[in-house]
């Protein structure tokens, strides 16, 4: 089978750097962009020096995640988009490449099939990219007001109970408390269905039962209210179903394309010295539609997580 291939170095790399660049430097600007904005911060102190630590980190590793298959993407898509078409035209009759070469001029069924795929593809990634986003949104407020509650329930404890014998004890169960809070290991489901008993706010309600104002009682109550809260919209409401339908879907509208190549593969010639053939060119356009796909399945795939 023959294959198409650049005849220059210099070809290859002209055809090589649209498609890598183009997901590198979106992947770079957006998440180089929240270090930018703290890089003044962090000459201040310390302790934001290691808060852009930890965000150096959390870019790196979101680079990994994203990035690092998006790049792929690109790069599978432009190297083998040609021997694919050629595959496929070599497998077919002439009967139906002919039919998919006027596919091409008058935009028929297989183009149909692709549009449809595709808007299929757009309306359900849309709709997973928001519901996401705002389940995030509501994770972070939610978070917050529990963090601003938790402080005043150990303010109001230290105010109250400092001289009392049961502090350390109420200490002891705001420590099991914040282990808690920070523990995202645990489901939800589990953690808001555990026995009284082992409720470090129910313990610190119970110590401080006997001789307390009852400010206590309402603050515990508020920040069980807000554990509700933070519990039910960390609750995974998208559905792996709808992960898998994703990338169904994104296969379909790939695919479309080396189907759609192969009724011009036949009609593609080896190109001359310096010059680039049909094939090669729909390489770079589909190697970079690989990347664009990829990197909207792995930002969804990560909201979910």
């Amino acid at each position: 089978m023959a294959v198409v291939v650049p005849l220059e170095l210099d070809g290859l790399i002209t055809l090589t750097l649209p498609v890598l660049a183009v997901p590198t430097l979106i992947f770079v600007v957006a998440a180089l962009e929240p270090l930018l904005s703290m890089g003044s911060d962090a000459r201040r102190s310390s302790r934001n020096r290691r808060g852009l630590e930890t965000r150096t980190r959390q870019v790196i590793s979101t680079l990994l995640r994203i990035g690092t298959p998006s790049v792929v993407a690109a790069l599978l898509g432009f190297l083998y988009f040609d021997n694919l078409s050629l595959y496929l035209s070599s497998t077919l009759d002439n009967d139906t490449l002919r039919i998919l070469a006027s596919d091409n001029a008058s935009g028929q069924f297989v183009q149909n099939f692709l549009i449809v795929a595709g808007t299929l593809f757009a309306i359900l990634a849309g709709n997973a990219y928001s519901d996401l986003y705002e389940q995030q949104e509501r994770i972070f407020l939610s978070l917050y007001d529990e963090v601003t509650v938790a402080k005043l329930l150990l303010e109001q404890l230290t105010l109250v109970g400092q001289a009392r014998p049961w502090y350390a004890a109420s200490l002891q169960c705001m420590r099991e408390y914040i282990s808690e809070l920070r523990n995202v290991e645990v489901a939800p489901i589990q953690r808001i269905s555990i026995k009284p008993v082992e409720d470090p706010l129910e313990a610190i309600m119970l110590l401080t039962s006997v001789g307390v104002p009852s400010g206590l009682y309402a603050t515990v109550r508020d920040l069980r209210r807000a554990r509700g809260a933070r519990l039910g919209a960390l609750q995974r409401k998208f559905p792996a179903l709808g992960i898998i339908l994703l990338y169904f879907l994104a296969a379909l509208e790939l695919f479309s394309f080396p189907l759609l190549a192969a009724g011009t593969a036949g009609l593609s010639e080896p190109p001359e010295l310096n010059t680039v053939s049909i094939l090669e060119l729909q390489s770079v356009l589909f190697g970079s539609l690989c990347a664009c796909v990829v990197l909207v399945l792995r930002i969804i795939q990560e909201l979910n997580q």
